[in-house]
């Protein structure tokens, strides 16, 4: 622009001082329709300059005007920008930090970009999910894009309705290439709506895909075998496969002794008794027995005990088993030697069973302590 100018300066310059060079005025003559502009070529030169630097200051003013907009637009979606990554980001690391309440106040009133809002919803319902509020965390994940409402499954089987992901899910787990993680997840699903019998055909599959880690099996078989009647729980567990049976073993065995059958499992319970590296187990099976009699388990107990009385696992089966034949006054003392801040709060309900029933009451509000 500037060269331009210049240039019609450096014309109008020439235009000027050519005729003075000649010794003539020069005159400028424009004629257009019935108007007629005329005048000295100095005034004419005179003119275009004035137009001309007019015309170059008014674009700068556009130009400076037009700068100071862009900025200040671009300054304001930049820091609405940044509010709504610091909003997010903070709701993230809120979530790793396991702080729900610090969660909700970066997310609640605060906006996200557009891509984040799925992730939004369910962060802000994973909150109201560790506040115990499913209907609320429901609300939330309806608002999640269809496309992304399976991303969010397991929040869905935290809420109680798994409804809306259940079909997508039995699909997925169905097709061939379905992942470890799309098949535990309709194992959830179908645990959540209690379609035993769709479980039980479904868990060869689980097995023959690896798709379960241990603790997840005896999660599983725990909840499959606590849904069941007292009078089919033997039944249940032998129609089982064989490589499932294997996985379900004490799962099976807790459930029966949750439901006070000690004495058809006693046999059973004599074997663990018998392999050192089962009797934290049996432990753990003994400690959700309700009443019932397994007289030659105990006796078995206290035999192994002479041997080695400082067995910890067999101290805590031993008081547990007490509680279940109403021996309240042992299993106390048992309890006595065997309780550990490390193993105090797993077996929290049989000690305080026993000392309660013992007439130990202080030993039983210690316990809270």
């Amino acid at each position: 622009m500037i060269r331009l100018i210049l240039v019609i300066l450096a014309v109008a310059l020439l235009l000027a001082l050519s005729p003075m060079l000649i010794g003539e005025v020069g005159y400028v003559l424009i004629s257009f329709n019935q108007t007629t502009i005329e005048g000295s070529i100095v005034a004419f030169c005179a003119t275009i300059l004035v137009i001309a630097l007019g015309l170059y200051l008014t674009y700068k003013l556009i130009r400076y005007i037009w700068s100071m907009y862009s900025n200040t637009r671009h300054r304001f979606f930049a820091r609405s920008e940044e509010r709504k990554q610091a909003a997010i980001e903070q709701g993230v690391w809120s979530l790793i930090n396991g702080d729900s309440e610090q969660l909700e106040l970066a997310l609640a009133n605060n906006s996200v970009a557009d891509n984040w809002q799925d992730v939004r919803y369910a962060l802000l319902a994973k909150a109201a999910l560790q506040h115990n509020d499913p209907s609320k965390a429901i609300g939330l994940l309806d608002q999640i894009s269809p496309a992304n409402q399976l991303k969010a499954a397991k929040l869905w089987l935290a809420s109680g309705d798994c409804s809306t992901v259940a079909g997508e899910l039995k699909v997925l787990a169905e097709a061939k290439k379905a992942t470890a993680l799309e098949l535990k997840l309709y194992a959830e699903v179908l645990v959540q709506q209690q379609k035993w019998t769709a479980l039980e055909q479904f868990m060869p599959r689980l097995l023959a895909k690896k798709a379960l880690t241990q603790s997840q099996w005896t999660v599983l078989l725990t909840s499959y075998f606590m849904a069941q009647p007292q009078s089919q729980l033997t039944d249940k567990y032998q129609q089982l496969p064989k490589p499932v049976k294997a996985k379900a073993q004490n799962c099976y065995l807790a459930a029966m002794a949750s439901a006070g059958c000690l004495n058809e499992i006693e046999l059973s319970l004599i074997k663990m008794l018998k392999k050192p590296e089962q009797h934290a187990e049996l432990a753990q099976i003994l400690k959700v027995s309700a009443p019932g009699d397994a007289l030659k388990l105990q006796a078995s107990l206290q035999d192994t005990l002479k041997k080695d009385s400082d067995n910890q696992d067999l101290l805590l089966a031993l008081a547990c088993l007490a509680n279940a034949h109403g021996e309240y006054d042992l299993a106390a003392r048992v309890f006595d030697k065997a309780l550990t801040r490390e193993n105090s709060k797993a077996y929290f309900a049989q000690a305080q069973l026993s000392y309660s029933k013992s007439a130990q009451p202080q030993k039983a509000l210690d316990l809270y302590s």
